[in-house]
């Protein structure tokens, strides 16, 4: 999600563009070499994620498919959802995203794809997650994922393949702190361009039933750290508000969701500090309404 503050400049260019020959010029790459995808953030699909300021690796809903495949030990229905948004209000940045989660015994199967760009620069990420619990209070998950990147013109395209996973601990049910790394063998496309390897880590803690926090952090290998934290507030039944932070760059979001069994419907808003702002819309549809509970206190 975090942009390297030197690149800020340079991607906003790029948003302005129409990515075609100029891409190239943007990225700083010679017209002979592919441009680079340096920069361009980690996608992480949900309005309540958004909402949260993307403090998300100790959720466990129908999303953590994306965030934290761990999430997935917990589900015991059906599930799909969809995603869209149009970053930084620039048509050939929307992002798109689709996912199900399929109960097995033991654990969930998931499958996603998420896709970001348009015809003259795309990139998109298919993944095959499997999650399950370990133990009553500890679940892991795992994701095989296909990358792939196309540039118009000259620069044509390239695929690659990477891996992803975290756990989930649960001591109590109104705790639970995650870990998700994307990428750890640094993957990469060609020689002057890695998938990015990230780690997040993030604790949820339920204070009431209308009110929940949760705070997070997360490490590019090669950016600085940054700092998230976001606030979930119900007050009434099946609505909720939401509101969050990031930093490196700053990001400040606000969200809605509101549940009508069995769909759940989410926005949110994101400002960037220096690209401006995202609008973010979610929906999913859970077959059945059945989530495993964690541990009581």
């Amino acid at each position: 999600m975090m942009i390297k503050r030197n690149k800020i400049a340079l991607q906003k260019i790029l948003l302005k563009a129409k990515i075609t020959t100029a891409l190239a010029v943007v990225c700083g790459f010679a017209t002979t070499t592919m441009p680079t995808l340096a920069g361009i953030p980690e996608e992480q699909p949900s309005s309540r994620a958004a909402g949260l300021g993307y403090s998300t690796a100790s959720l466990t809903d129908g999303w953590s498919l994306f965030h934290n495949q761990a999430g997935l030990g917990y589900q015991e229905n059906t599930w799909i959802g969809a995603h869209h948004e149009n970053r930084f209000i620039t048509p050939e940045l929307s992002f798109s995203a689709l996912g199900a989660i399929i109960p097995v015994k033991p654990g969930a199967i998931g499958v996603s794809i998420k896709r970001l760009g348009f015809s003259q620069f795309n990139q998109t990420k298919v993944g095959l997650a499997y999650g399950m619990q370990l133990a009553p209070t500890l679940s892991a998950g795992i994701q095989l994922n296909a990358h792939h990147i196309y540039f118009a013109g000259e620069y044509g395209s390239a695929t690659a393949f990477s891996a992803e996973g975290g756990i989930i601990y649960s001591p109590t049910g109104n705790l639970s702190i995650g870990m998700h790394v994307i990428n750890p063998t640094r993957s990469r496309f060609y020689d002057e361009e890695r998938i990015p390897t990230l780690v997040n880590l993030g604790l949820s803690y339920q204070i009431s039933e209308m009110l929940m926090l949760a705070v997070g952090t997360e490490k590019n290998l090669d950016e600085d750290f940054s700092f998230m934290a976001g606030i979930e507030f119900a007050p009434i039944n099946s609505l909720y508000l939401r509101s969050g932070m990031a930093s490196n760059p700053g990001l400040l979001s606000f969200g809605v969701g509101y549940r009508i069994n069995p769909i759940q419907i989410d926005v949110a808003f994101t400002r960037h500090e220096i690209l401006g702002y995202t609008p973010h819309f979610s929906l999913a549809y859970t077959f059945g309404s059945k989530q495993k509970v964690k541990p009581e206190p």
